[in-house]
């Protein structure tokens, strides 16, 4: 299908992007620019700090059209300056100069941007008050970070909050994953702009799964998927509760996606609690076709988060038809309802167990067909693309007025 360009070009600056050394790291905010390039001109601008010895003192600019996106990707060496207060400036410094060098890398290929897109505050929020009182060019900031929750009580100090309010404050509007996250950021005095919920999209790949023929007869597969980061994510808790559940039955098992900090201190924990590989599986991380190929296979996707914006893997599972039992935090209950799922309390193992129990006994029935249809209208790259534009065109219009 070809589809109408609307001549409005976007410059992105993102706080997190998928890079040499992570593939999937801020992989959410690729796909809005790509959905925004099947309607427009769009670049991104990336930088990364590293210790990697190959990288040279000075810096190295890497461009490439991925896509459609103009990308570039600035790597810079991490600051060892003494003491931690001089290093921290200079790593600033280094910062701010490695993303000059990638926005004029940028403006080669498409010029100077209509809009400029912010993702994920405090420090990109200098160039959207840069091209905004500089270049009179308006900007939009996406906001993706759960550090406003009060759960995570990481949004702190003085100047942080002061430089955040002004950026907020110069904007023309904000978008978040969930009207959860947006509350959360008014309640900190982040006002005086409109707030729209923008959601994630679901890579294509999910809207067309392989035909699965191999599913095991009364077993059923529960499936959890996450960066294996348990503080928030609460994998050891999931761990404690198929445990529980294996001594009542052993009609599912349940399979473990992703990879992270804590993978090898969750298979350990998997291993003390004498949870066998037939019982528990760990694949590491997959992607793309390997991905929804291992999804397709599950009857029920897992949450167990102590704390959440609104995980993309829901949305995939709902593509994919799949009904998800999650924890009650964040975004999570703005899409999940008793027709897709279930929500419980965070921490309570006691009850995770018992809905496991109560959906393998048959208790919890979903329509698989209907979830499907219900959500595949919602997160295509077509559908968040346009709003996406919508939303620039809007803003264009208030900047005129202005």
């Amino acid at each position: 299908m070809t589809l109408k360009k609307e001549y409005i070009t976007v410059l992105h600056f993102a706080r997190w992007y998928p890079n040499r050394y992570d593939p999937m790291y801020g992989l959410f905010i690729q796909r809005h620019a790509e959905a925004v390039a099947l309607y427009g001109e769009v670049g991104v601008v990336y930088v990364h700090a590293t210790t990697d010895p190959l990288i040279p003192k000075r810096m190295e600019v890497c461009y490439h059209l991925e896509n459609g996106v103009h990308t570039v990707r600035v790597y810079y060496p991490v600051s060892r300056c003494k003491p931690k207060q001089i290093g921290q400036l200079t790593g600033m410094i280094r910062f701010y100069k490695a993303c000059n060098l990638g926005r004029k890398r940028i403006a080669r290929e498409m010029g100077k941007p209509d809009v400029v897109h912010l993702h994920i505050l405090t420090r990109m929020g200098i160039w959207g008050l840069y091209y905004k009182w500089i270049h009179q060019t308006p900007f939009v900031i996406s906001e993706h970070w759960s550090r406003y929750l009060d759960r995570t009580g990481s949004y702190q100090g003085w100047l942080r909050k002061y430089f955040t309010r002004m950026v907020v404050k110069n904007a023309s509007y904000v978008t978040t994953v969930t009207q959860n996250l947006a509350e959360a950021m008014q309640h900190h005095g982040l006002t005086g702009v409109p707030y729209q919920v923008l959601p994630n999209i679901v890579d294509p790949v999910f809207f067309n799964p392989p035909l699965i023929n191999s599913k095991t007869p009364n077993l059923k597969t529960f499936i959890h998927v996450s960066c294996f980061e348990d503080k928030s994510k609460n994998i050891s808790g999931l761990l404690r509760a198929v445990k529980l559940l294996f001594e009542k039955r052993n009609d599912f098992k349940v399979v473990l996606v992703g990879n992270g900090m804590d993978f090898d201190k969750m298979k350990n924990y998997a291993i003390e609690l004498k949870l066998n590989g037939k019982q528990v599986e760990f694949t590491g991380l997959l992607q793309g076709e390997e991905l929804v190929t291992q999804m397709s296979q599950a009857d029920m996707l897992l949450v167990t988060s102590h704390y959440e914006n609104l995980p993309v893997v829901i949305l995939e599972s709902f593509v994919l038809g799949i009904p998800v039992l999650a924890t009650h935090v964040g975004g999570i209950a703005e899409i999940v309802d008793p027709s897709n799922g279930l929500l419980i309390p965070p921490g309570d193992e006691n009850e995770l167990v018992a809905r496991m129990d109560d959906f393998l006994s048959g208790v919890l029935k979903f329509d698989s067909e209907m979830i499907k249809a219900n959500s595949r209208l919602h997160y295509t790259p077509q559908t968040i693309g346009q709003q996406l534009i919508d939303l620039y065109r809007k803003t264009l219009m208030r900047n005129d007025v202005d």
